[in-house]
């Protein structure tokens, strides 16, 4: 594991993976999914490509583990990644997708990382999660999520990734009736490259989404049921809504120094003040117009 994480993963005890235990090397579906989930703490390190052939396969990841991609090349291949009641969890450096299983839908519920149940302190840091380009691949509904958030979940920090060619990028919160105080999630550093929506679709608690770079995106920051959300210096190229709320379940935001190049006109979310109760001073782009030349510089694997 490199570096620590920003944000929400750092509050409610921190988030340090299988750093209290061994470290293991795999480079096959048997090993990871041994390693990964067993109730020992390992720093598990992932060589090459791993797959499971046309049928796909899910790794439930249990408490206290680190699953780290060595160098550029780690790959899982039609391989969903499941937090499903799993505390102090790293995710980081690896490349990641769905494309290529039969039926998508069937693993891991069609999303390449899911977190739900009572998981708590997790950091996805340069990975890189995707599907098709979906002007060629128009169904919405044949992938779910890249990461999709929900339940009792909570302290969660996503940064320096590149999520790229999906339709439903991420959500916080499976419905509006799905809300949790403490599912406190940050989003910071992020390139989402042709992810038309969902960027991301945040309900319940507090967030935090700063110095993002959006391309591509059709309708990206839509807040709902009640949130407060900091949007936060994210630079946003042309797109059909940037930040906005529904009429049917409204959330708030508190907007700052964001750069909206171009933007169909809606009302914003009303306007709120976010707890956010962390320091990230010495890692934010203070002014947005950097954010575009200086996100995809950084984010991904191999970028550690």
């Amino acid at each position: 594991m490199t570096g620590a994480p920003i944000g929400f993963a750092t509050l409610s005890g921190g988030t340090t993976g299988g750093a209290a235990g061994g470290t293991v090397t795999v480079s096959t579906y048997a090993d990871l999914k041994r390693h990964a989930e067993s109730s020992t703490p390992y720093v598990i390190l992932i060589e090459g490509t791993i797959s499971n052939g046309s049928s796909g396969g899910k790794i439930a990841i249990k408490s206290n583990k680190s699953l780290v991609g060595i160098g550029s090349t780690a790959f899982l291949s039609g391989v969903g990644l499941d937090l499903n009641g799993a505390n102090n969890v790293i995710i980081q450096n690896l490349r990641a997708t769905l494309v290529g299983t039969t039926t998508p839908s069937s693993v891991n519920g069609g999303d390449v990382i899911s977190i739900s149940g009572t998981s708590r302190n997790v950091w996805i840091d340069h990975c890189e999660l995707f599907s098709e380009d979906p002007s060629t691949q128009t169904d919405k509904d044949l992938y779910d999520g890249l990461i999709d958030i929900k339940g009792e979940t909570g302290f969660i920090t996503i940064s320096w990734s590149y999520l790229h060619d999906h339709h439903k990028g991420g959500l916080v919160g499976a419905s509006d009736t799905d809300l949790y105080a403490d599912r406190k999630v940050t989003f910071h550093h992020n390139h989402y490259d042709n992810v038309k929506l969902r960027v991301p679709m945040y309900r319940g608690s507090v967030g935090h989404f700063f110095n993002n770079y959006i391309v591509g995106a059709t309708d990206a920051t839509e807040i709902r049921a009640g949130t407060c959300v900091r949007v936060e210096r994210n630079y946003y190229e042309p797109l059909h809504y940037s930040i906005y709320t529904p009429s049917d379940a409204r959330g708030s935001t508190e907007r700052i120094g964001n750069v909206e190049v171009d933007r169909a006109s809606r009302a914003y979310p009303a306007s709120c003040t976010a707890d956010i109760p962390y320091a990230y001073s010495s890692v934010l782009i203070s002014d947005a117009n950097d954010v575009k030349d200086l996100v995809p510089e950084g984010a991904g694997v191999g970028k550690l």
